[in-house]
């Protein structure tokens, strides 16, 4: 089991908005990140990435969450999986 504590520093230590940009273009808007779903798609700008609280939403379909629920979602990861990834991006060792 992954201790709680590296699943919390692992999420305030990933910039969700890089994250996300390796997968969906997304453009500044304020205090926010705006960009078509990369979930559903279309031309419409529905989700949204807040830098401040790391956390992400799609307006239309309804999609939304943290660094590791996107990973699980987007890259079809199990949880496991999406945190190792997380953490491989960012140089860190996952504690047993």
């Amino acid at each position: 089991m992954i201790p709680a504590k590296f699943i919390d520093m692992l999420l305030a230590k990933t910039n969700l908005p890089e994250l996300i940009t390796e997968f969906s273009e997304l453009t500044r808007e304020g205090e926010e990140y705006k960009g078509s779903c990369p979930f559903h798609g279309g031309t419409n700008r529905t989700f949204s990435v807040s830098p401040s609280k790391q956390i992400y939403k799609c307006f239309k379909c309804g999609k939304g969450g943290n660094a590791i629920r996107f990973m699980v979602e987007y890259k079809k990861l199990d949880y496991p999986a999406a945190v190792r990834y997380l953490a491989d991006r960012l140089n860190l060792e996952i504690p047993v």
